[in-house]
């Protein structure tokens, strides 16, 4: 891919953003006004596009791969593990993932290894492929891109990530469960 496509590319995908956001602001202004409770407003970017920081405290919903296919991914471990899985699927990035396995390491722990009571939380990818998942979610994400995708020479520039504020998530859960306790009152 040339410079200009990618520059291009980028444009278009912040532009898009900042009209997204923009909407959700009108939209949010207009329930306002008419007393509707915002719903939980999803957000989608390009994995290679967004810094692992800027998805923490983020609560993941879905991913979205080139080909269309949707998983459904309510953690950041699930997130990861869908994407080595993904990338293990195709037969010469699981035949380089094996061959990086072992060799992969953290300050003080293997990220990618064969033998599962060697890491604190493994996640497992393939039979005797295992990937550490315990860290924060930007070190995690950063350690499946940089150590891992990055090396094999894995593609992630084509999945989506779906997901939501967690504060915003939170707070409508205290809401509905505010909501049904006074209707159980109401009941009694």
């Amino acid at each position: 891919m040339d410079y200009i496509a990618m520059v291009e590319k980028a444009r278009e995908e912040l532009l898009q953003e900042v009209n997204q956001r923009c909407d959700a602001l009108i939209r949010r202004y207009q329930e306002e006004e008419q007393g509707i409770v915002p719903k939980t407003e999803v957000r989608e970017r390009t994995l290679a596009w967004i810094s692992p920081a800027a998805l923490k405290g983020k609560r993941p919903v879905a991913l979205t791969f080139a080909s269309g296919e949707v998983v459904l991914t309510p953690t950041w471990k699930k997130v990861v593990q869908t994407i080595l899985k993904h990338c293990n699927g195709q037969p010469d990035m699981h035949e380089r993932l094996m061959q990086l396995r072992g060799k992969v390491f953290g300050r003080q722990r293997t990220i990618l290894g064969k033998v599962p009571e060697e890491m604190d939380v493994p996640l497992q990818i393939d039979k005797d492929l295992y990937f550490e998942a315990k860290f924060d979610t930007e070190a995690l994400l950063t350690m499946m891109e940089r150590k891992v995708l990055e090396p094999v020479g894995y593609d992630f520039s084509g999945i989506l990530i779906q997901y939501t504020e967690r504060k915003q998530v939170m707070s409508e859960m205290q809401d509905t469960a505010q909501h049904e306790n006074r209707e159980g009152i109401q009941m009694l």
